[in-house]
């Protein structure tokens, strides 16, 4: 459930006017190359030592900076974590000047657009956020969240609480909160699959003077068990502060684990969706978190073709038409609905995504998995749907969405059996 709400504010010394915006990017990454990238590219990567752990574009930006988690290990298998930002006229990844990350870990980043003024100078810059823990997850060969857990088990507080880290590039404004749930301050989560689910509602609607940010964040807690921290905060633009009001668990039983693909999507209809993906007993595929429905399952893994193991989707992204996700082996899939199953897409250079992925309309951004260090940029496919149909109810109270094949099938067995049945 939610947790019951607490606050504290932190005071944006320096800022006269900041507001959420669609604005472009900050100056605030570090020294940049003279001529512009062909690509985005990272010019201080080291291949075999680093890792790209998370990327985003802000949303609702225009013409916004890129930005990038990079974790790296040292000879002495020492690592470390850079936040890098690129501006859409350099190109160039670069480590964002007065941020340090010390987490053991780190996982996944987002971003919203703000603009304002600091210290007497305009500046278009960011709120990022991203996840910092001490102990390794499953996705980086620790320990997995236990099946079937008795979730009123006793915590165990000897690990450090996982933190979200809050910055705003170019201002040296941060703040970090320990993702403890506030109804049972013993619960916490020890580290994060994923970020997402990011939204924004502008309370000048109900006559404030301010903007709640909400997200989820995934991963496992200190009873062992896989769980979803729902955090919210405010930033009030008549004060210069953000206020975080609520850090509480809102889990699913059903889900034993999830890697760290999350998203949300409104239809149509105005309906929600909250997507993770779940890779379990060999099969890959899709969870509808609000509805507690299956979207997607299917045997195997989709970007290597094995079949006795499913994938760890490391990001998901919809571009209000169609899904996508990457793993840590090459490829773009793409979720056929009607099939409930992902879909690899091939003819462009997305065929060597890996990693992370970001989006932004119709455009997205991925790591290169044959030149790493560097982004594809790329245009978003359209992903190949299998017709649904749905079949009206019979006297053996049949009603269910199945493809074409599937329904002539079942028509012809219905006949059979005396029932009149008409395949629309």
């Amino acid at each position: 459930m939610f947790g019951t709400k607490t606050s504290y504010s932190l005071l944006l010394a320096g800022f006269t006017s900041l507001v959420l915006t669609g604005c472009g990017g900050s100056s605030s990454s570090g020294d940049s190359s003279s001529d512009p990238l062909d690509v985005y590219t990272d010019l201080t990567w080291s291949v075999g030592s680093d890792e790209m752990v998370g990327l985003t574009y802000p949303q609702g930006a225009e013409n916004g900076s890129l930005f990038a988690l990079k974790r790296s290990e040292d000879s002495s298998a020492e690592r470390s974590h850079t936040l890098l930002q690129a501006d859409s006229s350099s190109k160039e990844l670069n480590a964002v000047s007065g941020i340090s990350l010390t987490q053991d870990y780190y996982r996944d980043v987002l971003a919203l657009p703000v603009s304002g003024t600091f210290d007497g100078q305009e500046l278009d810059t960011a709120i990022v956020a991203t996840c910092g823990y001490s102990e390794a997850s499953i996705l980086e060969g620790g320990d997995g969240p236990l099946i079937s857990i008795d979730r009123s088990s006793v915590a165990d507080t000897s690990t450090s609480a996982a933190q979200l880290e809050i910055y705003i590039p170019g201002t040296g404004i941060s703040e970090t909160l320990a993702l403890t749930d506030v109804d049972d301050d013993t619960v916490s989560l020890i580290n994060c699959h994923s970020m997402g689910g990011l939204s924004v509602y502008d309370l000048a609607k109900k006559g404030g003077t301010g903007y709640r940010v909400s997200l989820y964040i995934h991963g496992q807690n200190n009873q062992g068990a896989f769980s979803t921290f729902y955090v919210e905060f405010i930033y009030d633009y008549s004060q210069n502060k953000i206020i975080q009001e609520s850090i509480g668990i809102f889990e699913d039983r059903e889900i034993d684990w999830a890697s760290s693909a999350v998203d949300v999507l409104e239809n149509s209809s105005g309906d929600e969706f909250y997507v993770v993906s779940v890779n379990v007993e060999g099969s890959s595929g899709l969870y509808d978190f609000v509805y507690k429905s299956i979207l997607v399952d299917m045997d195997g893994n989709p970007f290597t073709s094995v079949t006795d193991s499913g994938a760890d989707i490391l990001d998901l992204v919809n571009n209000g038409t169609d899904f996508f996700a990457v793993s840590a082996d090459a490829g773009l899939a793409g979720v056929d609905f009607g099939d409930e199953s992902f879909v690899m897409l091939t003819g462009g250079d997305y065929e060597s995504c890996v990693d992370a992925l970001a989006v932004n309309g119709t455009t997205a951004w991925c790591h290169d998995s044959t030149d790493e260090g560097t982004l594809i940029e790329f245009t978003l496919p359209s992903v190949p749907q299998t017709e649904a149909v749905l079949l009206p109810s019979t006297d053996l109270d049949l009603r269910a969405e199945v493809s074409k094949e599937e329904a002539e099938q079942i028509k012809a067995e219905l006949e059979g059996a005396g029932a009149e049945v008409e395949v629309k």
